[in-house]
């Protein structure tokens, strides 16, 4: 309905368009026939287009209409009545509807707003310097409107280095919002101490299984079906060498001199809340992050995003980072090339996080 509602909004002269081929009717078709319809319907279409005032403004000239052409008419007073009732009824309610539409914008701007608070609360915005590395994220729901969904990320400083997560809770909005809460904070309290990532992943799977055991809540999905595909990273303190433990989460990808490839993370473990089907599968794969290099995570709103012929979007394929590997202009990057693969219609969260050495003095290490 939003959206309707949005498009009919591109229209705004569509009511004074309706108000001339009222007149028109009435000054040159037979008595017999008349605009009282059309003035009608241009009330209502300025109540969804416009402002009151504009609505008001609209609803008075129609009525005017409607009377001079009546006091012209050779209708008999009844008829003249009934028409100019018609119109009056058809105003009051495209002012009524007018009304109720500026109320519930009022209640939404509220509603947004708590949203967007609740969503920082949960996610903040991560730093953007984290011991030798440069960070850069970005979060966007699939609804513009909603803003919140169930795809998280998290940064943390460690004495094994920097460790990174990315994960995306199933479902979305606000019945998302307390795994997505668990799972960080969880992340964040043993990321500190945990000294690989399995015990990590296996801390986490536990904080999940723990909060659906002891916090059903009825209006969230079966337990059973409750889980959360997640991507552990862990770069080492001199940031040179990479440890990348994948649960039922999408492959990172590496970037170097506008190259992009994914990673092979080897057999993935299953997703958070539930390892226990499949215990001891899986572990962390190794490799090189070079200097120069940037680290790209994301959520599968990204890799399972659809063109309007149903093909998904692959970044090694469509995505062009520039040289220069900035983080910030990579993701830049990925999200305007996504948005032209889907041409603007998304179904699902997006979460991107992207990571890449600094020297000592701050700036971005060259390739």
């Amino acid at each position: 309905m939003d959206e309707r509602h949005s498009r009919i909004q591109q229209y705004p002269w569509l009511a004074p368009v309706l108000l001339a081929g009222a007149a028109g009717l009435e000054l040159l078709t037979p008595e017999i026939v008349n605009g009282a319809a059309l003035v009608a319907v241009a009330g209502m279409v300025a109540a969804i287009t416009a402002t009151f005032r504009y609505t008001l403004l609209i609803v008075t000239v129609g009525l005017a209409i409607i009377v001079v052409a009546a006091l012209l008419s050779e209708f008999t007073d009844f008829a003249k009545g009934v028409q100019i009732v018609e119109v009056l009824i058809a105003g009051a309610l495209a002012l009524a509807v007018r009304r109720m539409l500026d109320r519930q914008s009022v209640s939404f701007s509220l509603v947004r707003s708590t949203v967007e608070i609740l969503q920082r609360a949960v996610l903040p915005p991560l730093p953007t310097i984290v011991g030798p590395m440069v960070v850069a994220c970005r979060y966007e729901a699939a609804s513009a409107e909603a803003r919140i969904g169930g795809d998280l990320y998290a940064v943390e400083e460690t004495p094994f280095g920097l460790r990174l997560l990315i994960a995306d809770v199933r479902g979305r909005g606000l019945g998302a919002v307390s795994s997505v809460a668990v799972i960080v904070g969880a992340f964040r309290e043993r990321a500190q101490s945990e000294r690989d990532l399995a015990g990590l992943a296996e801390r986490l799977d536990r904080a999940v299984a723990r909060s659906l055991a002891q916090y059903a809540d009825p209006f969230a999905a079966e337990a059973a079906e409750a889980f959360a595909t997640a991507l552990l990273v862990e770069i080492d303190r001199p940031g040179t060498t990479m440890r990348v433990l994948s649960c039922g989460h999408p492959a990172p990808y590496l970037v170097r001199d506008g190259e992009l490839c994914q990673l092979d993370t080897g057999e993935a473990t299953p997703p958070l809340g539930m390892r226990d089907l499949a215990p001891g599968t899986g572990g962390p794969r190794s490799c090189d992050f070079p200097t120069g290099t940037t680290l790209l995570c994301v959520t599968d709103g990204v890799t399972e995003a659809r063109n309007a012929a149903g093909t998904f979007y692959d970044p090694c394929q469509e995505l062009r980072p520039a040289p220069d590997g900035d983080p910030e202009r990579l993701i830049d990057a990925l999200f305007a090339s996504v948005s032209r693969w889907v041409e603007g219609e998304r179904d699902d969260d997006m979460a991107v996080v992207a990571v890449s050495r600094v020297d000592v003095d701050g700036r971005k290490s060259a390739p």
